[in-house]
């Protein structure tokens, strides 16, 4: 047996992902939010959560609201990173620093924002405050894109340099299984 962390990543936000840098800003959902939620269901089905944590920025917060679970938490360390400066900057309008910041993200931040270092430095705290392994128990981490991938490179020893490496839309569900020793098992 095993205890199993889901990832859930939130459901598309009110805004043009592939033009501006939003990072913490605390956008909507967009109208398909239902039927993203219907999907997510179908992946999750009959999954009857012990715990959901859940960033409390609106996009986490309203998906997280809708799972079955007696225990949930907000939790301000599952907040996506921050851009400081450049949240809600068009790409086009920050391009220059964009490319300079892309040569050392993982330890450098956006001027007023954070490094991804800083970012895996909160979450680890998190999940070593909360990771009492229990056999048979299931945790939902309802979170945001960078967040799932600097868990991921956690659980998988992997440098936070290579992240972006992950792919995965809005609404996805990575489910992981943890056994008593500490090993992942990532399930695919």
């Amino acid at each position: 047996m095993s205890m199993t962390i889901y990832l859930i990543r939130h459901t598309t936000p009110d805004i043009d992902a592939n033009t501006t840098l939003y990072g913490q800003t605390d956008l909507d959902v967009v109208d398909s939010f239902d039927k993203e939620v219907e999907t997510i269901k179908e992946t999750i089905e009959h999954v009857q959560f012990n715990s959901v944590y859940y960033s409390p920025l609106k996009r986490c917060k309203v998906l997280a609201e809708t799972l079955k679970c007696d225990m949930k938490v907000s939790e301000p360390r599952l907040m996506e990173i921050s851009y400081g400066d450049w949240e809600m900057k068009k790409f086009v309008d920050i391009k220059t620093e964009l490319a300079q910041w892309s040569k050392e993200f993982d330890t450098v931040a956006a001027p007023n924002g954070e490094s991804l270092e800083l970012v895996e430095q909160r979450l680890i705290s998190f999940w070593n405050e909360i990771n009492n392994y229990k056999e048979g128990e299931k945790i939902a981490l309802v979170a945001h894109g960078v967040v799932m991938r600097i868990f991921l490179a956690h659980f998988l020893e992997m440098p936070l340099k290579n992240i972006f490496r992950l792919q995965f839309n809005f609404g996805k569900v990575i489910k992981l299984s943890l056994n008593e020793a500490g090993r992942i098992h990532l399930h695919l």
